[in-house]
């Protein structure tokens, strides 16, 4: 009976966190934060590799007409 009451109470203060105002903002904000995060780093590889195509192409351009 008291394990009962225990779950009880429990599964009310996690029903409350997640339909407090509160709550829901902390949820958000740690969606927004991760979304932004996921988008930074899909940011930084696209730019990490046009870094990388254009250091090729001037290495090809030097081995081409740079007479090595």
């Amino acid at each position: 009976m008291n394990i009962k009451k225990t779950i009880k109470k429990f599964k009310n203060k996690i029903l409350d966190f997640f339909s407090d105002e509160y709550g829901g903002n902390l949820v958000e904000y740690a969606l927004l934060i991760g979304f932004a995060l996921f988008i930074f780093f899909i940011i930084v590889g696209v730019i990490s590799s046009m870094l990388d195509w254009t250091t090729g192409l001037s290495n090809d351009f030097l081995q081409l007409f740079g007479g090595n």
